[in-house]
């Protein structure tokens, strides 16, 4: 347990902590600073207030350390060995419940799946509880049918605040993607069914007396849905006219009042009062003239809507109840020039947790008590950072063809002269997901450390701009998006911002294949380019992706309207490409296999073109882990030095 006293260097005696000063104060930053895992991440108070829980980064992967917060009898928890740490909260004051998340090969399926189990651990006796673990082995036949390959998750769906003892779960014994609801006794693993499977349905939902009343997902190509009223009456969705343009959000005191997601008048999503009863809105409860709703905000007790989140330069929260709006008030008046989020609070004392971060900053945690009216630093997100010399990021608003424009992020190296710098382009995931903000990004930091300018693009088809925003980038894989993409370099260019010799686009997931496409469309734009567990072959791709749960409406988005499949794919005009290439995999990514990039590389050196394909053995899709970043870091790092380094 020496690395106990490590950790609590940084941690022990919480609310008497000072400030540390970075272990890396000099202007280029190692690796290591920005490819680490958090020093200290997801903090939850017991109930009792009395202790906390939270994340570090040991050997480079997720524990998890306990303690009172006087620093008194700490524990650690480490992630199991063939699996990571993806999340914790506690049950009681004596338990917690702890995800671990890897993939596993079972003889159901033909490839390795995503799967995660739920444990529940006794810090008392430190006795671990796997409470989806089935009371008999069952071998399910492939001949079923309704096999689909799919992640394979353990779900908390109410933590039931009343009764500490207890959770409700989904649970998917029968591997058919439609998973029941138990009761879980978490000090014991013992369980009772409370709701059945039904088909078309993978996540079930609780209203504010922890009933089950709604239930959602695929069957097939088709997106379904159930809700019951106060009365218990079950409804499809389907039948029911509000759904043609609200989307529920959840349930509120009022058993048959629920929340809803629409169109506002500023053509944003926004978020209403419905009466399931008669369909009617019965108020706008949230609009921004600006962004979307991105979802609701529950209490940090009660699991119960408290309010709404949305995204503008940084992630923030808008409260309905009372008292975390003025907590949310207070905290702002006394830390000014940061986004500051209520991320915890006692169930028994009014202690409240706080993260608050800028551009500049990863992020800090506070403590808040009310009753003594203080407010104590905690510990920095990521200790191994000077946040003296990270680089500010910035909106930006950028022309697009067609008269348009989309909105940026431009992070401009510490120092540096907005000036003829060598450019990093990094078009984000998805591609139909959340935008890129001005929040503080490792990747994006480590390339500014370097030297390189990188601009963001939010391009159409982002998610939280309004749906006219988001519909036109439906089915515009290597068209509109990709043209936003390369607008936005030619504007940097424009503006005498970048080197227009000395510009390379990186991207992972769907920004992977924004890059790799993007040599292919603009052969002489580009000077490299870095695909991270990308997309290079979408006929592939959408072949993979129909064996999956909701795959089958997904991939009616991929692809370009009017064109083959082929003609957007990047591996099938690998021959065109003329960029020098970098291709980075995590052998353990269960979104898009990994083969489909090492494909790719042996199509381009087919065609003599400069490939470097790159290797890891786990990280997933995301690169969660240190050993993955590092050699993501690494190998982008010397590939960007040697073809557009300054």
């Amino acid at each position: 347990m020496d690395i106990l006293k490590v950790l609590f260097a940084v941690t022990c005696g919480l609310s008497a902590i000072a400030v540390n000063k970075p272990l890396y104060a000099v202007e280029k930053m190692p690796i290591e600073a920005f490819a680490a895992l958090p020093d200290f991440s997801a903090a939850k108070l017991s109930p009792s207030g009395e202790a906390i829980a939270y994340a570090v980064s040991h050997n480079g992967r997720k524990h998890i350390i306990h303690q009172n917060l006087d620093g008194t009898n700490a524990g650690l928890i480490p992630p199991s060995a063939d699996g990571e740490i993806r999340s914790f909260n506690w049950a009681n004051d004596d338990t917690l419940l702890i995800v671990n998340s890897t993939l596993w090969r079972r003889a159901e399926f033909v490839q390795e799946i995503q799967q995660s189990r739920l444990f529940s651990y006794n810090i008392k006796s430190k006795k671990y509880i796997w409470l989806g673990e089935p009371k008999r082995k069952k071998r399910i036949s492939k001949s079923k049918g309704s096999l689909q390959r799919m992640s394979q998750y353990e779900t908390i769906i109410d933590y039931l605040y009343r009764d500490p003892d207890h959770i409700l779960m989904a649970l998917d014994f029968d591997l058919d993607a439609n998973p029941d609801v138990f009761k879980v006794n978490v000090r014991n693993g013992k369980r009772k069914m409370v709701r059945g499977e039904y088909r078309g349905i993978q996540n079930w939902y609780t209203d504010q007396n922890s009933d089950v009343r709604a239930g959602f997902g695929y069957d097939g190509d088709r997106w379904f849905g159930m809700i019951a009223d106060g009365d218990g009456n079950w409804s499809n969705l389907k039948q029911m006219a509000w759904t043609k343009e609200y989307e529920f959000r959840g349930f509120s005191k009022d058993p048959n009042v629920v929340y809803v997601s629409g169109n506002s008048h500023f053509g944003t999503n926004a978020i209403y009062t419905l009466d399931i009863q008669t369909g009617e809105i019965l108020e706008e409860v949230f609009a921004h003239s600006e962004v979307d709703v991105l979802g609701v905000i529950t209490h940090p007790v009660t699991g119960h809507m408290v309010g709404v989140s949305y995204s503008d330069d940084f992630y923030r929260a808008k409260y309905f109840d009372k008292e975390l709006a003025a907590m949310q008030r207070s905290i702002d008046r006394v830390l000014k020039g940061s986004v500051n989020t209520v991320v915890g609070r006692a169930k028994e004392k009014k202690l409240y947790l706080f993260y608050v971060t800028n551009s500049q900053n990863p992020g800090d945690y506070y403590l808040f008590d009310k009753a003594k009216k203080e407010l104590s630093y905690i510990a920095p997100l990521r200790n191994h950072i000077d946040i003296e010399r990270t680089a500010a990021t910035n909106r930006v608003t950028i022309p697009v063809r067609g008269g348009g424009e989309i909105p940026g992020y431009l992070t401009v190296p510490f120092g540096k002269k907005v000036e003829n710098l060598p450019a990093v382009i990094l078009p984000h995931g998805g591609p139909h997901v959340g935008h890129d903000t001005a929040e503080w990004d490792y990747m994006a930091q480590f390339f500014a450390n370097r030297g390189y300018l990188v601009l963001k693009p939010n391009f159409r088809g982002t998610k939280g701009y309004g749906d006219a925003f988001y519909a036109k980038g439906v089915h515009q894989w290597g068209g509109l998006m990709q043209d936003d993409v390369t607008d936005a370099t030619h504007w940097l260019i424009d503006k005498g911002m970048a080197d227009p010799e000395r510009i390379c686009i990186i991207g992972g997931s769907y920004g992977g294949y924004a890059a790799l496409m993007g040599t292919v469309k603009e052969p002489d734009l580009y000077k490299c380019a870095i695909s991270i567990n990308g997309v290079p072959n979408i006929p592939a791709m959408k072949t993979d992706d129909k064996e999956i749960v909701g795959g089958r409406a997904w991939i009616k988005t991929m692809g370009l309207k009017g064109q083959k499949d082929t003609t957007v794919s990047p591996y099938h005009r690998a021959a065109e490409i003329k960029t020098p290439i970098l291709l980075i995999v995590a052998k353990d990514d269960a979104r898009v296999p990994y083969r489909f990039s090492k494909s790719m590389h042996a199509q381009l050196q087919k065609h003599n073109k400069i490939s470097v394909y790159v290797e890891t053995e786990d990280g997933g899709h995301s690169l969660v882990t240190e050993t993955a970043r590092f050699q993501m870091l690494t190998a982008t790092e010397k590939f960007l030095a040697r073809h557009i380094g300054n």
